[in-house]
């Protein structure tokens, strides 16, 4: 079970990553729709539809979802939505999530890419996946609290301040997911 919410957590990370050809082919193609569905049949999940294609330019409607290309946007960032060190939230990024993730990959020796804030929800996935592989369900626990209780309001803003199906799809199946693994792991 470890290993497929593991499969799971990257295969979601690379949902909210600027999309590459591969990516999009994949969506397209189906590979995105049937893979979902074999982890959500093999983990017992219910309610898991499949994704919409991008109705627009998908690199497009990833800048205005994630990067506020083009007004009112939800940033995939923990420390947005998270009170700072003296309490108060400032909805900006580089907070005390991030620090920890800093801190996190440093302990790894790997290196925060320069794409993205370290508290990412790509990041945190493959972060979260790396715990998983490594059957430390303790840390992972651990984690999953600190590092996971924001994502009801990430996918209340997506659905709030986006317009694609698809990256609505991504946050309501990242919510079931998530809990699921809570149920099932914690």
């Amino acid at each position: 079970m470890n290993d497929t919410y593991a499969d799971c957590y990257a295969l979601l990370a690379s949902c909210f990553q600027h999309p590459d050809d591969a990516f999009v082919n994949a969506v397209e193609d189906g590979t995105l729709a049937a893979t979902i569905a074999d982890y959500a049949e093999r983990l017992d999940i219910d309610d898991i539809e499949s994704p919409p294609e991008f109705e627009e330019s998908p690199r497009e409607v990833y800048l205005r979802t994630f990067e506020a290309f083009d007004g009112e946007y939800a940033p995939p960032a923990e420390s947005a939505y998270e009170a700072w060190w003296d309490g108060e939230q400032r909805g900006i990024l580089s907070g005390p999530p991030a620090s920890d993730m800093e801190n996190r990959y440093e302990a790894l020796d790997a290196e925060v890419p320069a794409a993205y804030p370290a508290d990412h929800i790509s990041l945190l996935l493959e972060y979260a996946s790396l715990l998983l592989e490594a059957d430390n369900r303790e840390e992972y626990a651990a984690f999953h609290g600190a590092h996971f209780d924001w994502l009801p309001a990430f996918r209340t803003r997506v659905e709030e301040t986006a317009s694609s199906s698809f990256y609505h799809w991504a946050v309501q199946t990242l919510d079931r997911i998530t809990a699921a693994a809570a149920d099932d792991l914690l």
